[in-house]
């Protein structure tokens, strides 16, 4: 693959994380704000689901961070594993983050299904374009992908500290 079509794929895989991002800064804004609505306050699943927010904003910009590097030139001896690591654990803080924003979407009341019909709204965009990530990574390194991601999935394992 030449470097204009490589950097296309990277310009891409950029531009879906960018719109990703926005969504989840209006997401993050919102989840702050449960904490101050009595009824969400105490609600199941609110703290994971913050959490799982920050992780993807974590994961945007570890994704971003690793795009810049490999445009830059730098060199990185293991270049495309990043990436894939990188894209694919965004894809798993993103499966976690619908059960628990369910389980705080149960304790909404009538004056707040404004807020929780926003952010159902904004995380299926953050799902979205996570996904359309993924899709350009695994376009970009075509069948590389799944072998680079059988050797990084033990180190995905490692709980973060």
């Amino acid at each position: 693959m030449g470097r204009s079509q490589w950097s296309g794929y990277l310009d891409a895989i950029d531009a879906a994380l960018d719109q990703g991002m926005a969504a989840k800064e209006v997401v993050c804004s919102i989840t702050t704000g449960f904490r101050q609505i009595p009824s969400l306050r105490n609600a199941p699943g609110l703290n994971p689901y913050h959490a799982t927010v920050a992780d993807i904003g974590y994961g945007f910009d570890a994704v971003r961070g690793t795009i810049k590097r490999l445009r830059s030139g730098e060199t990185i001896s293991l270049g495309k594993e990043m990436l894939v690591f990188d894209l694919d654990t965004l894809r798993i803080s993103e499966k976690q983050m619908s059960p628990n924003f369910e389980l705080v979407a149960k304790e909404a009341t009538p004056d707040t299904q404004y807020l929780i019909d926003q952010s159902r709204l904004l995380n299926r965009q953050i799902a979205q374009k996570i996904n359309e990530a993924n899709r350009y990574g695994k376009a970009l390194l075509g069948t590389e992908w799944n072998v680079i991601l059988k050797r990084i999935q033990n180190v995905q394992a490692i709980p973060r500290l």
